[in-house]
């Protein structure tokens, strides 16, 4: 039994130490360095202070995700303050249309809400699935311009 959480304990901190944080336009990046591809493990917007309760911002926030297209509400916990969402966000790159797909999940409080996005997937192009977003595939600048745009919009909304 010792041996079987030594192993754990092992492998959680090397897997912690292939993390890294990467700044990216105002977001943190957490990208996993440890495997070839650098896959891309979450996206951390900034924490948006704005007036109201914790239950009017998850409502405003239900109502501004709505208006977005590609946006999926999976889940909404108003008492703990919890939205999580599917996102299909389109953009052009390497002279193609492209399809991102990430997890979105918003946490709302009185008088803040913050975003994170995770998952973050790309449709392949014959159409057989998606792959992680990789930080050495040359799309993923182009992948989280478009997401940043879809979360501006989504902050622009709970300003309103």
């Amino acid at each position: 039994m010792k041996v079987r959480i030594l192993m754990l304990v092992a492998a959680l901190a090397a897997a912690s130490a292939s993390a890294e944080e990467v700044p990216f336009k105002g977001r943190t990046l957490e990208v996993d360095t440890g495997q070839e591809a650098k896959p891309i493990l979450k996206v951390d917007g900034s924490r948006y202070v704005v007036p109201g309760s914790r239950e009017q911002l998850v409502a405003k926030a239900q109502a501004c995700l709505a208006a977005q297209e590609g946006v999926s509400v999976e889940a909404v916990d108003a008492e703990q303050g919890r939205l999580q969402v599917t996102l299909l966000t389109g953009f052009r790159a390497s002279f193609a249309n492209q399809t991102l797909r990430t997890k979105l999940a918003m946490e709302v409080g009185d008088g803040y809400f913050q975003a994170t996005e995770s998952s973050l997937e790309l449709a392949q192009a014959d159409g057989s699935g998606y792959v992680p977003l990789g930080q050495s595939a040359g799309l993923w600048e182009k992948a989280l311009d478009a997401l940043v745009k879809h979360e501006d919009a989504l902050v622009d909304c709970m300003y309103r």
